[in-house]
C-alpha cells in the first residue's frame, strides 16, 4: 500500500554513493533522484549506472524528480525527450515535473487552456515510452492551490498525466485534508516532511512533530487503495545523519497501514 523512500535533493551536497549508503541502512526501498545534481537528463550512461548501484542496495529508482515545467519550450514534445531517456536508464516509471512559471492566482484562462493542451500532448508522448508525468504541488505554478490542480487533472484527463502530492504549510490542517481528497485519485507519490510556517517563517520540524497529521492524510490514501510512494524530502536540520531517525518514523506509519 505505502513504500517508503527518498528524494536524493534532501542532500544535494552529497555523492550518490553517500545517499544511497544510508538510504539503504534506513529501511528505505524507494529512490527519486534529482536531475539537477546527481542525475542530469540526458546523461544515460550516468542513469544506468546509477540504477545498478540502486539495485546493488536493494533499492528502486521509482521516479525522476526532473525540473522540466510546462510552458517553456517551443516543442514540449522534444524537450521532454531527455528525461524520457535519462527515466528509461534510471528505470523509473514516474517523472516529476512542475507546472509552468505561474502561480494559479495570476494564470488567465488562455494560459491555462495552453498548458492543459501541452498536457495532453506531454501525456501521449510520455504513454507511449510507459511513462507516467506527475506535476508537483509548487509554489508559483498552477498546481501551488489544489482547486487549480483539480482543474487542471480534469482539463488534461490522461492516465499519464498525474499529481504528487504534499501538505501545504501556508494553510490550515483542514485545508490538507481537503486536499488530500479531492487529489487522491489523481496521485501517485507523496513528498512527507513536517513543516509549519510561524510568525511569517517556515519552520522544519522533526517527522514524528506531525505524526498524528499525516496518520489522517495517509488515511485518506490507503482507503483510495493502490500503492504510493511516501518520499522523504528534506530533513529538518539537512542532515544526512538525521535519515535513520527519520525513516524509522516513516517506516513506522507506513507499516501501520499494511
Amino acid at each position: 500500500m505505502f513504500e517508503t523512500g527518498l528524494t536524493s535533493i534532501s542532500f544535494r551536497p552529497h555523492t550518490i554513493e553517500e545517499i544511497l549508503g544510508a538510504a539503504s541502512r534506513a529501511g528505505l526501498h524507494q529512490m527519486e533522484f534529482g536531475s539537477d545534481v546527481h542525475v542530469p537528463a540526458g546523461d544515460t550512461a550516468l542513469a544506468r549506472a546509477v540504477r545498478q548501484e540502486t539495485e546493488s542496495c536493494g533499492m528502486a529508482a521509482g521516479s525522476y524528480g526532473s525540473y522540466f515545467r510546462l510552458g517553456t519550450s517551443a516543442d514540449p514534445a522534444a524537450a521532454i525527450v531527455p528525461y524520457l531517456d535519462t527515466a528509461d536508464a534510471l528505470g523509473a516509471s514516474v517523472i516529476r515535473i512542475w507546472g509552468g512559471t505561474v502561480g494559479s492566482k495570476d494564470l488567465t484562462d488562455a494560459q491555462f487552456d495552453a498548458l492543459a493542451a501541452e498536457g495532453q500532448q506531454l501525456a501521449e508522448t510520455a504513454a507511449a515510452r510507459g511513462k507516467v508525468l506527475a506535476l508537483e504541488c509548487h509554489p508559483g505554478t498552477l498546481t501551488d492551490e489544489y482547486p487549480s490542480a483539480l482543474r487542471y487533472m480534469t482539463a488534461v484527463d490522461h492516465p499519464s498525466i498525474r499529481m504528487y502530492w504534499q501538505p501545504n504549510q501556508n494553510h490550515d490542517h483542514a485545508y490538507n485534508l481537503e486536499a488530500a481528497e479531492a487529489l487522491v485519485p489523481y496521485t501517485t507519490n507523496i513528498h512527507v516532511f513536517s513543516w509549519e510556517i510561524r510568525n511569517g517563517r517556515l519552520v522544519k520540524l522533526p517527522l514524528a512533530a506531525h505524526a498524528d497529521r499525516w496518520h489522517e492524510y495517509l488515511s485518506i490514501f490507503a482507503r483510495h487503495g493502490g500503492t504510493h510512494s511516501l518520499l522523504l524530502e528534506f530533513m529538518h536540520d539537512d542532515r544526512l545523519e538525521s535519515l535513520a531517525e527519520t525513516a524509522a518514523e516513516l517506516n513506522r506509519w507506513a507499516h501501520a497501514f499494511d
